[in-house]
């Protein structure tokens, strides 16, 4: 009779602790997991020096993609987008905007325009140009948000990106329109700007960002 009664109890207590055990594993929290998207945002950077070697093809292809998935007004898409990766074409836009340059004050890495070996999309061996459709006011806000897809999808591949705001004044001058039927760009739209993007060769810290810009309003 003692034995059954022991016997009794130890299953009692038995039971008891794997139900504790039980309780215990549903209810520990789980691991924090770390949002992919807000990572990219957070890390992407303007990267103003590449590696010489090309973006692979099935990498590229995604984020053209992603690109072309941005939203846009009454989803009229009125970009036109065209990759550049010839050497000789990029060789002589960028000799285009060294001669544009000549006597003139300009900002940003682009003061270094008369130096030796100068790049204006940093020698990134892949350009991005974005065209614009000239007559509906809303395509600038649609290229910039198919911009946005293009550098935070290719972040989140550790591939670098730096927007070219002087791709519009080199290519939408008159005396560059052939430049414009290389990349056959129809006449409807204009360069908006162009991305240079590739494999990075730096990793440039933060800037400081004014969050007095932001206000709420409840």
């Amino acid at each position: 009779m003692k034995k059954l009664l022991l016997l009794f109890v130890g299953s009692l207590f038995f039971i008891s602790c794997q139900e504790i055990k039980k309780e215990t594993m549903t209810t520990t929290a789980p691991p924090e997991h770390k949002n992919e998207v807000v990572e990219a945002i957070k890390n992407r950077r303007s990267i103003r020096s590449y590696k010489p070697e090309q973006i692979d093809q099935a990498q590229l292809d995604t984020i053209i993609d992603c690109g072309i998935n941005a939203p846009s007004a009454l989803n009229k898409q009125t970009w036109e987008v065209r990759v550049v990766q010839n050497a000789d074409l990029l060789k002589r836009i960028n000799d285009s905007f060294v001669e544009k340059a000549k006597g003139k004050e300009l900002k940003g890495s682009a003061a270094r325009s008369q130096e030796p070996g100068f790049s204006v999309f940093h020698g990134a061996p892949t350009l991005i140009i974005v065209g614009r459709e000239k007559n509906n006011p809303t395509s600038f806000v649609d290229c910039g948000l198919l911009a946005q897809n293009i550098l935070l999808s290719a972040e989140s591949m550790n591939i670098g990106t730096c927007t070219i705001g002087n791709m519009a004044s080199i290519l939408n001058d008159p005396d560059a329109k052939e430049f414009l039927k290389e990349i056959n760009m129809p006449d409807t739209h204009e360069v908006a700007f162009g991305i240079a993007i590739g494999y990075k060769n730096e990793s440039p810290e933060a800037k400081t960002r004014d969050t007095s810009k932001v206000q709420y309003v409840k």
